[in-house]
């Protein structure tokens, strides 16, 4: 399921496949790939997402984990989803101004 919690940072954040190929040093088809779960995400794959997007690797494998549940249905996965990468993104803001309180 991390290839579904990688697609689903990269809709959350309204980037198109070649957006976000071109941002991380990838190819589009690479990106298309591994979002279809036709590639294995490695570690180095999860940290290209990691830095560009600010989130933690172990909050991608939580949100990836929690997105495998086959009772949620497909929206309420992407509803969930799309909140819970909205708190990590407050959540970053957050620390980012306690590091400088001039943001």
């Amino acid at each position: 399921m991390l290839n579904e919690a990688l697609r689903l940072v990269r809709v959350y954040h309204d980037m198109s496949k070649a957006e976000l190929a071109r941002a991380l040093g990838l190819s589009r088809s690479f990106v298309t790939e591994l979002e279809g779960g036709h590639k294995k995400v490695t570690i180095e794959t999860l940290e290209k997402y990691s830095k560009y997007f600010e989130i933690p690797i172990s909050s991608i494998m939580l949100f990836a984990e929690r997105t495998e549940d086959s009772d949620f249905s497909d929206r309420t996965r992407v509803f969930v989803a799309a909140k819970a990468l909205k708190m990590l993104e407050w959540i970053s803001t957050i620390s980012k101004k306690e590091c400088d309180p001039e943001l």
